[in-house]
């Protein structure tokens, strides 16, 4: 059996108008030619190079590039902070993080506020742990009510912090999901729930697939529509690295 070697991955910086940006490389023998990409939403700057012979080479196609780069990076969401003062929306809805002096929890909600005690350091800390239980009790709750319906069970719910996809299935039946998606309005979130959990039955995006996510959600093209004009939004909230 043979295996193929995974593309290898370093990191660079790079000088552009005298500033230092660090962007991704990575190695790929089977590439065709020098790329040079920008995440939409993390704003993450990556070069695919074949060798790192070509790594001097790829490095000055980049800054030769570095025009269409800034305006990339100025596309870029900015981010939001989770700190008193600021708003999120919970499933869609507008709520403003207050400080509390004492309260029933660490983090809670009421109201249309959320409220977090302790020092202001540790604020956004605590909304991003208290945002990620509330949806991964959120999508613990729809997959097992959409399971139920279609007679099947996730073997796994994991909750992630991912900017490429909002929910993923494996072929071991475990469903992962993005955190963000408790931030999207209810009926966005119970789409991409039952997109996956559809995928239980059937791994792929046929005919029959969306015939078993019509099962759950008789209208897809509303969430559909609103992911793709408001899901990069929702990159915008989180806490620096």
């Amino acid at each position: 059996m043979l295996f193929r070697k995974k593309p290898s991955t370093r990191h660079e910086l790079l000088k552009i108008d005298g500033q230092l940006l660090e962007v991704k490389v990575r190695l790929n023998p089977r590439a065709r030619r020098m790329i040079v990409k920008v995440n939409p939403t993390t704003g993450e700057v990556c070069i695919t190079v074949r060798s790192q012979r070509g790594l001097p080479a790829a490095l000055d196609f980049a800054r030769g590039e570095k025009d269409w780069i800034a305006r990339q990076l100025a596309k870029v969401p900015s981010l939001v902070p989770l700190m008193p003062g600021t708003s999120v929306p919970l499933l869609g809805m507008a709520h403003e993080i207050r400080a509390a002096a004492k309260g029933p929890a660490p983090v809670w909600c009421a109201d249309g506020v959320i409220w977090v005690r302790g020092q202001a350091a540790h604020a956004p800390r605590r909304v991003l742990d208290f945002l990620k239980q509330e949806a991964r009790k959120s999508f613990e709750l729809r997959a097992l009510h959409h399971g139920e319906i279609l007679g099947v069970k996730p073997a796994r719910i994991t909750v992630r912090d991912t900017s490429s996809r909002w929910g993923s299935c494996s072929s071991a039946r475990s469903l992962s999901f993005s955190w963000r998606l408790i931030l999207a309005p209810d009926f966005v979130l119970d789409y991409v729930i039952a997109h996956e959990v559809a995928h239980l039955k059937q791994m792929n995006h046929s005919p029959r697939f969306w015939a078993e996510v019509k099962k759950l959600v008789p209208d897809i093209a509303a969430p559909q529509r609103w992911l793709k004009s408001h899901g990069r939004e929702l990159q915008r909230y989180g806490v620096k690295a």
